[in-house]
């Protein structure tokens, strides 16, 4: 004839039937260690009753779920763009112009059978500017290496 704490709950919240009620007089008439544990559970009842509940903020409810939704919502992520095709592009560019003004420093095809002059080729070489723009070449290509495979993994951690 013993009552369990949902009962117990029941009774204090004013929700029991009237056979659980009076059970729960008879019990509290009869048992000393039944009206102890009556007497805790309903201190602790008065304590939660008396206890404020905390009111949420206007529209916490409707913020929440909109920022629930953006976040919820698929990322997309832009594969980076590959200017490899530039690079290659600039390099061939670069190539014909080489090839342009090494054939047009070459001698006539009836001097073919005498012995070739690269006199022009190392005129060029020997040329200030031309050194000047190879060596800027390789230093922006060097810095630009450097920074893709060196630096930006080095920062990313």
């Amino acid at each position: 004839m013993n009552i369990t704490d949902e009962e117990i709950f029941d009774i204090l919240d004013g929700i029991a039937s009237e056979e659980l009620l009076q059970r729960h007089e008879r019990l509290l008439q009869n048992n000393e260690a039944y009206q102890l544990l009556f007497k805790e559970y309903a201190s602790t009842h008065t304590l939660l009753n008396d206890f404020a509940v905390e009111k949420t903020a206007v529209n916490f409810t409707d913020k929440l779920l909109d920022q629930w939704e953006l976040v919820q919502e698929p990322e997309v992520v832009l594969k980076p763009k590959s200017h490899l095709h530039l690079y290659f592009l600039v390099a061939m560019c670069v190539l014909i112009v080489l090839v342009v003004a090494l054939i047009a420093g070459m001698p006539s095809v009836q001097s073919i059978k005498a012995p070739l002059d690269f006199s022009v080729l190392t005129n060029m070489i020997h040329q200030k500017e031309l050194i000047n723009f190879l060596l800027l070449a390789n230093a922006l290509l060097a810095v630009f290496i450097l920074d893709k495979k060196v630096f930006k993994p080095y920062f990313r951690m």
